[in-house]
């Protein structure tokens, strides 16, 4: 009876251990929203923002040109190759002149004997003029003259133009360069028929550069000339501004803008170089981080800020960004606002007590 009530007692002893240990437990674990939330924060501050717009441009030189014929005729010398080194006026090929010369030299005949021509009758006119006046022969008779005089010398200027026609075709036979530069592209090759319009060379005058680039039609408004354009060559930052805006837009809706370089050095023709137009600027003003943003379908622009340890949500009224900062115009500098990741706010609510993890 006793071993009974000992191990009764035990059994109690136990029992009543193992639920102080549980209430221990349950005294120390952490109450359900009282622990404070960590949030990460960047106090509202005055600087300098800017906007920009982003761009592909490809490094060109201002002045190129594809190099074609006037007239139709084989290519007899090749004088040059992609990459030749060429200045103003060097003949780049000769076409075939054999046919040309030919004709020019039948002209200058022609030419010659126009002039006979003219010269008789001009002397046979006046003659007949003087006799008429004095009445030694008949109107008939110096009208036919006259009538021989003019056709001889329209015969002459017809004759005159024709030299100058062939003299011409003679000159296009040599095809120069139009610029110092260098020959990009070679399209010819000795034997090939040379026709008009057809681009034998291309040329480029390298002397100075340019970034040209296309902007859709929904930029047209942020862009003028003037703008400054930054880039980079070899990671070191350079600015150009803005030339040209070409005044029409294509099919794609695209309208082709360049900005001439002022220093070419480190930089190469066809390359592609990513560049940045800043499209409006301010000073001193109040901003925050893009990504501390919130925005909901229907509701206006909002961020968290921490009052007194809890979160508070504050509607902001934005204005120009740039890549990491937006301009707040309703809120002071100093602000403890919420820093957040991509849709992070949404497991935030206002009221909620939060503790801020980094120093200001």
């Amino acid at each position: 009876m006793k071993r009974r009530k000992l191990i009764i007692i035990v059994l109690i002893v136990l029992a009543l251990f193992f639920i102080l240990k549980r209430k221990i437990e349950l005294a120390r674990a952490p109450v359900f929203g009282e622990k404070p939330i960590l949030v990460s924060v960047f106090y509202s501050q005055k600087r300098d923002i800017k906007s920009f717009r982003k761009y592909l441009a490809k490094i060109e030189p201002i002045n190129k040109a594809k190099v074609s014929t006037r007239i139709s005729a084989i290519v007899e010398k090749v004088l040059v190759d992609e990459g030749s080194v060429v200045k103003k006026g060097d003949l780049l090929a000769e076409l075939d002149k054999k046919d040309i010369s030919a004709k020019l030299n039948s002209a200058k005949e022609s030419l010659s004997s126009a002039k006979e021509n003219f010269n008789y009758w001009n002397k046979e006119y006046i003659r007949d003029e003087n006799l008429f006046k004095q009445g030694a022969v008949s109107e008939e008779e110096r009208d036919r003259a006259k009538n021989s005089f003019v056709q001889s010398k329209a015969r002459l200027k017809n004759a005159e133009e024709n030299i100058k026609f062939w003299q011409a075709n003679l000159s296009y036979t040599e095809i120069g360069s139009p610029y110092t530069g260098v020959v990009s592209k070679r399209f010819v090759d000795e034997g090939d028929l040379a026709v008009p319009g057809k681009p034998l060379f291309t040329v480029e005058d390298r002397s100075r550069l340019k970034l040209a680039f296309d902007v859709p039609q929904e930029d047209i408004p942020f862009l003028k000339r003037g703008l400054s354009v930054s880039y980079k060559v070899n990671n070191k930052p350079e600015q150009a501004k803005i030339t040209n805006i070409f005044p029409s837009i294509s099919q794609g809706k695209i309208l082709h803008i360049e900005a001439y370089l002022d220093n070419k050095e480190g930089v190469y023709v066809g390359a592609f170089v990513p560049v940045r137009v800043v499209t409006a600027e301010e000073k001193e003003v109040v901003v925050i981080p893009k990504s501390s943003v919130a925005k909901m379908p229907n509701l206006k622009p909002f961020v968290f800020i921490v009052k007194e340890g809890k979160l508070e949500k504050y509607p902001v009224v934005l204005g120009l960004s740039s890549d990491m900062f937006i301009e707040t115009k309703n809120l002071a500098p100093g602000a403890a606002v919420v820093k957040n990741s991509y849709l992070s706010w949404t497991k935030l609510a206002e009221g909620e007590t939060v503790k801020i993890i980094n120093k200001k």
